[in-house]
C-alpha cells in the first residue's frame, strides 16, 4: 500500500497480516517461479490458438465486453488515482460485496473504488446497485494481459470476494505492490481437489495474498492446506449474511401478485426447473392460485428454461413480456431479467435455492433467510455447508432430495401461513447470527486502506 496516497488515516506500522510490514505477501520460491513460467506458456499458447476465433466472437452475442477482457479498461477506471480494486465473480459475489462497499464509502469517502467481475451479469449488477467509481470485466489471466492492466491502473490494493484464485491476477497485484486481501473466502473440498492438479502454482499464488478472511473454520483449514500461511488466515464469516434487506416495497414488482401465494425457485441450474415443476404439479390442484417464480442462475439459459416450462404444460409468462402485470391464469413467471430476484423475495411464501439438487455445491441459502423466508434446498450444499446446517438445526430450512419432498414442505407452508411465518423467523434468526461478518471483515481490511479497525 502507498501510505502517502491513502485517503484514510495512514497505515500503522506492523499492521500487516503477514507481520512483515510490507503487506504484499511472499514472492514465489524456485518451484513457484517454474510453475508460473509453465502457466505463462500454456496461457500464451491458448491465446494464440483462440485468436482466429476472435472476429466471430466479436460478431456474436458473446462479443460484449471482449475489449475489457483483453485489457482495454474503461476510461473512467484509467482516470482514477490509485483506486482500491475489488473483484467479484458473478451476481452473488457482487451483491455479497455490497455491505463492504457501503462501509468503505462511509469510512473512507475519498477512496476511489473500482470493481471487476468475471461475468457480464455481475458487471450489470455492480453498475446498478453498488456505489462505485468504475466497473469493468476482469482482464483474462493469459498472455500477461492482466499484468498490463494493473501497471496502467496501479491500484493501492486488491480485494477478492470469496475465492477467485487467478494466479496471473495475484502476481499482477504483487508486481505493483498492491496488497491482496481475500474477504468472505470459501474453498470447498471439490475446489481444493481441483486446484490440486497444479498445487505448486496455486501454492505460489496464495502466498501472494497478505490476508485471508474465510467464512468458516473448514474454509480456513482448506486454504491453509492449499498453501496459505496460517498466520495470515482468519475466520471472519460470510458477507452474504451481512447484507440487510431494504424496507419492503409498498407495491409488488408485478401487478396481480399481491394476494397470491408466491413460491420462488432461486438460482436454478439445469435439471432443477423440472424438479421444482414436478413438486408444484399436485400443489396446483390443492391451491390453484399458486404462482411459481422460476429464476434461472444464468441468463443464457432463459430460452432453454422456457422450453422446459412449455413442455410441462403449465400457463406461463416471461417477466420481460409484460411491463408490470401478471395474468390471473398464469401459473409460472420466468424471471428472465437480471437483478430483480430480491424484489420478489419479500412477497414469497417460501423459497427453494438452486445449485443444491444439481451437483454444484449450492448457492446462497442465506439470501432468502435474510428476508425472513423459509428455505428449502437439495443435498449438494458443500459451498454453503455451515449455513445450510444451521438453517436445518434451527428449523428455518428444509433438506429436500426428491420433488415429493419439496412438495410436502411447500404444502405444509401453504396450508398453514402461521407455520410459514414462524419458520421464516427462525431462518432470519440464523442470518442475524451471522451478521457480524461485516465488522470482522472491516477489522481485517482496515489496515490495508489506511484506516483504523
Amino acid at each position: 500500500m502507498r501510505p502517502e496516497r491513502a485517503p484514510c488515516s495512514q497505515p500503522r506500522d506492523g499492521a500487516r497480516a503477514d507481520g512483515s510490514g510490507s503487506g504484499i505477501g511472499s514472492k514465489p520460491d524456485a518451484t513457484g517461479r517454474l510453475a508460473y513460467a509453465a502457466y505463462d506458456v500454456v496461457g500464451a499458447l491458448a491465446a494464440v490458438l483462440c485468436t482466429p476465433a476472435l472476429p466471430f466472437v466479436l460478431a456474436s452475442r458473446h462479443g460484449r465486453g471482449v475489449c475489457e477482457r483483453l485489457g482495454r479498461l474503461p476510461d473512467a477506471l484509467r482516470a482514477l488515482p490509485a483506486p482500491l480494486w475489488i473483484h467479484a465473480a458473478s451476481v452473488g459475489e457482487t451483491r455479497a460485496a455490497a455491505p463492504l462497499v457501503g462501509a468503505l464509502r462511509r469510512r473512507c469517502p475519498a477512496l476511489p473504488l473500482v470493481m471487476s467481475t468475471t461475468t457480464l451479469t455481475g458487471r450489470i449488477v455492480a453498475e446498478r446497485e453498488l456505489s462505485l467509481d468504475a466497473v469493468t470485466l476482469l482482464p483474462i489471466d493469459a498472455a500477461r494481459i492482466v499484468d498490463r492492466a494493473f501497471r496502467r491502473v496501479r491500484p493501492r490494493g486488491l480485494v477478492l470476494v470469496e475465492t477467485e484464485l487467478w494466479p496471473g491476477l495475484l502476481r499482477a497485484a504483487r508486481r505493483v505492490e498492491a496488497p491482496v486481501v481475500v474477504v468472505s473466502g470459501r474453498l470447498s473440498e471439490r475446489s481444493l481437489r481441483r486446484y490440486g492438479w497444479a498445487r505448486p502454482l496455486f501454492r505460489a499464488a496464495v502466498q501472494s495474498v497478505a490476508a485471508f478472511g474465510m467464512q468458516t473454520p473448514a474454509d480456513a483449514e482448506r486454504i491453509m492446506a492449499l498453501g496459505a500461511p496460517a498466520e495470515r488466515v482468519r475466520v471472519t464469516g460470510s458477507l452474504k449474511a451481512s447484507r440487510r434487506p431494504p424496507a419492503a416495497p409498498a407495491t409488488a414488482p408485478l401487478n396481480g401478485l399481491t394476494g397470491r401465494p408466491l413460491l420462488v425457485a432461486a438460482s436454478t441450474q439445469p435439471g432443477e426447473e423440472e424438479f421444482v415443476l414436478g413438486a408444484c404439479g399436485d400443489l396446483w390442484g390443492l391451491c390453484p392460485d399458486i404462482l411459481l417464480l422460476l429464476a434461472p442462475r444464468r441468463p443464457e439459459r432463459f430460452s432453454a428454461v422456457e422450453q422446459v416450462v412449455r413442455r410441462a404444460g403449465v400457463r406461463y409468462q416471461r417477466r420481460s413480456a409484460r411491463e408490470a402485470n401478471v395474468d390471473g391464469e398464469t401459473q409460472v413467471v420466468l424471471l428472465d431479467t437480471v437483478g430483480e430476484l430480491t424484489q420478489f423475495l419479500p412477497f414469497a411464501r417460501a423459497v427453494f435455492v438452486g445449485g443444491t439438487v444439481a451437483p454444484l455445491g449450492g448457492h446462497n441459502v442465506l439470501e432468502p433467510a435474510v428476508y425472513g423466508k423459509p428455505v428449502a434446498f437439495g443435498p449438494n450444499t458443500e459451498n454453503v455447508a455451515d449455513a445450510a446446517r444451521a438453517l436445518i438445526e434451527q428449523g428455518g430450512g428444509a433438506l429436500v432430495r426428491e420433488p415429493a419432498d419439496l412438495a410436502a414442505v411447500w404444502r405444509r407452508l401453504l396450508l398453514d401461513p402461521e407455520r410459514a411465518e414462524a419458520m421464516g423467523a427462525r431462518a432470519r434468526a440464523v442470518a442475524d447470527a451471522w451478521a457480524d461478518a461485516l465488522e470482522q471483515t472491516w477489522n481485517l481490511l482496515a489496515p490495508y486502506v489506511g484506516a483504523s479497525p
